[in-house]
């Protein structure tokens, strides 16, 4: 079989310590920065040189996190798929859809950037990222509005519902939490980031949320956060 190799150019600097509660697809949530911190053998100020007058980028990663290991055994994945968007009861194609495992384990990105830093460290500050902490970048690419947008796309099963839950944040534990991420834990919150197969109203589950533990339970169509407390390494997250 051929094959090609690709290496890893930089990594992202998240809030999202974990799978569990990562936004489905980029763009949305637009109010968490994150860094795509080039490595050092790449960190030249002359790579990225003009990108700053883009305002929005593609970012080419991997699925670093997958229980499926393709570098040990590459042949294994599934056609089929089931999409959260349809509850993970009905099969699409693998290729018809953006599920992490496939053949090869890469995802894209389309994120907004907001500023280039070279001071230290060479960094891409974004909003808008669905990428865990410490997930690798293969490759960067600015965004052109002129061939990327296609207003008459259709947007297939994706059509449905995108309903948004309630959100009830009491503001004794939102006051937990760093003012500049409470619009964004918000908005991923409102999200559900519970999984497809994993919805049980009542039950009491944790996000695990930049330096806190966020501990929530649903009902119908409200969210309510139960409590918010500082983080701790190898803490057992509620799920």
């Amino acid at each position: 079989m051929e094959e090609y190799l690709i290496r890893p150019i930089a990594h992202i600097r998240s809030d999202y310590n974990e799978k569990f509660g990562i936004p489905r697809q980029s763009g949305l949530v637009t109010e968490l920065e994150q860094a795509v911190v080039i490595d050092p053998e790449f960190s030249n100020p002359d790579a990225v040189r003009g990108l700053e007058d883009f305002t929005h980028i593609w970012l080419i990663w991997g699925f670093s996190e997958n229980t499926v290991d393709m570098t040990e055994n590459p042949v294994r994945w599934s056609p089929t798929v089931r999409p959260p968007r349809l509850g993970g009861k009905v099969r699409k194609g693998v290729w018809a859809s953006r599920s992490p495992y496939r053949p090869n384990s890469l995802g894209m990105s389309s994120v907004r950037l907001l500023r280039i830093e070279t001071e230290g460290e060479l960094a891409l500050i974004v909003k808008g990222a669905d990428l865990m902490n410490g997930t690798p970048v293969f490759d960067i690419k600015p965004y052109i509005p002129y061939s990327d947008i296609h207003p008459e796309a259709s947007r297939g099963y994706t059509a449905t519902s995108d309903n948004k839950l309630e959100v009830d944040f009491q503001e004794e534990m939102l006051a937990r939490v760093d003012g500049s991420k409470r619009a964004g834990l918000i908005q991923l919150l409102e999200l559900d980031p519970r999984g497809a197969y994993e919805k049980k109203d009542g039950h009491e589950y944790g996000l695990s949320f930049a330096d806190w533990d966020v501990r929530f339970v649903v009902k119908d169509q409200t969210l309510t956060v139960t409590d918010v407390v500082i983080r701790t390494e190898g803490m057992d997250h509620i799920k």
